[in-house]
């Protein structure tokens, strides 16, 4: 069989075959410019990546300024500072006890026929002070055995009396505002041959 091709037929061939030569080459460039690890990799790992700001420094951790303070502070200053009685301490109350007639008790202490009779008491409190005639005597109690108490604002004063004979008891109470006296006489009978005293023998 003869073939046979004119000009324009070798044009036509050949636009064809430049036409496959092109796809050929298109086909062969067609890879995308990008691959699976693209340029948003580096944008993932920078939002995703340890150094999340969300991680680090915990806000919660032993820093923390909310903690309560250490107790001890003012409280312990206010529970132990200073005196019970509001620091003012506490004072000597002394008895004389004349010639050592009574045996006396200073706040139910232990009784003493001393002449003189001490204790150590809070300033500001009321003191009571109980005399009673000394044991195995007969001794008395007379109408003005105290001085220096409250009643009869510090005068000759009776107390208060409980009792009659050697078991008779005369009671007397004093406000101690610092160190101070008072004194104390069980007469003997009929207040004679030595009297009580009729001031108050107290330095």
């Amino acid at each position: 069989m003869n073939i046979t091709i004119g000009g324009s037929g070798w044009l036509g061939i050949a636009s064809i075959g430049a036409f496959v030569v092109t796809a050929a080459a298109c086909s062969s460039s067609s890879t995308p410019a990008s691959s699976p690890s693209d340029a948003s990799t580096p944008e993932d790992t920078g939002s995703s990546s340890g150094a999340d700001s969300s991680s680090g420094v915990d806000s919660s951790s032993g820093a923390d300024t909310g903690a309560p303070p250490v107790d001890g502070g003012t409280e312990a200053s206010v529970a132990d500072g200073g005196t019970s009685d509001g620091g003012t301490g506490n004072a000597t109350l002394t008895v004389m006890n004349f010639l050592s007639w009574c045996s006396v008790t200073i706040n139910g202490g232990t009784a003493s026929t001393g002449a003189s009779v001490t204790s150590s008491v809070a300033v500001g409190s009321t003191a009571t002070i109980v005399a009673t005639p000394a044991p195995n005597s007969s001794f008395q109690i007379g109408p003005d055995p105290w001085f220096g108490v409250t009643q009869n604002d510090g005068g000759a004063a009776a107390g208060t009396d409980n009792g009659s004979g050697a078991t008779e008891t005369s009671t007397a109470t004093v406000v101690v505002t610092g160190n101070q006296c008072v004194s104390v006489c069980c007469q003997e009978p009929n207040n004679s041959p030595t009297p009580c005293p009729t001031t108050n023998p107290c330095p």
